[in-house]
């Protein structure tokens, strides 16, 4: 009695180090597939107080902007930098190696990146979290307060993509290898990373809103990870993961002949069991398709400068080049300015 009640005590434990360790991101990390409350900025707030145009300081070719449209992240010289377009102020933000790779958390102020980083002549992925708020690094450990990081087989290793629930808080790095192939590592109950997935031809990735299985695109079909066969998306012959929204609805197209015809959605924790279809007048290329968390829907006309969002067949006439949607609208580039297009 007394032992099985250690070992219970001891799961307990073990389980609130896990909450702690990865406080910083949410609340709770690696959830289970139950309902969960999920942090939601003050859009409307933050719309009230913000210029509907910011300018970039620096000449830069890539740039992210967070859910709310308040925050731009790009890089500079491989250091990660965010611009806040409510105080109009820009804050570079320290790492200890070469930034990779960065990507906004949905619906939250904090970034998710990865750094390149030496030690003892090796090289290593190391993933770590940002305060865009606090221009404040703060590094990712396991239990024994050992950082996370993955080395690398070949120095022209490249992180492809990084995925996070912010239901569950599970976190999915997928490396792409020298041969062309990807490794997919996955952040385990101890808050170690594992490896998942190895040497395989894996496409587009993503994280259901309640789930912690990553959905993966491999070849022609779409898989979940530790489930059996493949998800037989409506009757989709080569469906393609498009995103997934705050009602724990994910998105596919049905790619036909390089473009997306139709858009397919679907309950995962309800398991599927009901489809619901969006036919596209014209198809367009997977890139031009973009599901905002809200669960809007936009389809961007580079040739006519606008983006018709299905849900509401509004359409949003846009200056420059589109960058990407955000909760209120879609964000459009000219040269160095950003400019928030309300729908």
């Amino acid at each position: 009695m007394k032992k099985s009640t250690r070992i219970i005590c001891l799961t307990v434990i073990g389980l609130l180090i896990q909450q702690a360790v990865f406080l910083f991101v949410e609340k709770v990390y690696m959830a289970t597939d139950i309902n969960i409350n999920i942090f939601k900025e003050d859009d409307s707030q933050d719309s009230k107080n913000e210029a509907k145009e910011f300018n970039l300081k620096d000449n830069v070719d890539e740039v992210k902007v967070s859910s709310n449209g308040r925050y731009a992240a790009y890089l500079i010289n491989n250091k990660l930098k965010v611009l806040d377009s409510r105080e109009n102020t820009a804050k570079t933000i320290d790492s200890d190696g070469e930034m990779v790779f960065y990507k906004w958390v949905t619906n939250s102020d904090r970034i998710i990146g990865v750094q390149k980083i030496k030690e003892n002549g090796k090289y290593y992925f190391q993933p770590v979290a940002f305060d865009a708020k606090n221009a404040q690094k703060i590094d990712l450990a396991d239990f024994d307060l050992k950082e996370l990081k993955i080395q690398l087989s070949n120095n022209d290793d490249k992180i492809d993509n990084v995925v996070f629930s912010v239901g569950t808080h599970s976190l999915y790095i997928k490396v792409k290898k020298n041969n062309g192939k990807c490794d997919l590592y996955r952040a385990n109950t101890m808050n170690q990373l594992e490896k998942v997935r190895s040497d395989k031809d894996i496409g587009d990735i993503l994280v259901p809103t309640t789930g912690a299985n990553a959905i993966m695109e491999m070849g022609s079909n779409v898989t979940i990870l530790n489930s059996t066969g493949n998800l037989a998306v409506s009757k989709f012959s080569q469906p393609k993961v498009l995103g997934t929204d705050v009602n724990d609805n994910v998105y596919f197209g049905d790619e036909v002949n390089g473009k997306i015809d139709k858009i397919a959605y679907a309950v995962a924790s309800d398991k599927y069991k009901e489809w619901k279809t969006i036919s596209i007048k014209t198809p367009v290329e997977k890139s031009n398709i973009s599901v905002d968390f809200s669960g809007k829907i936009y389809i961007n006309n580079e040739g006519e400068n606008n983006v018709l969002e299905l849900t509401t067949n509004k359409t949003i006439k846009y200056e420059g080049k589109f960058v990407q949607s955000y909760s209120n609208g879609v964000i459009s580039r000219v040269k160095n300015k950003l400019i928030k297009n309300p729908l």
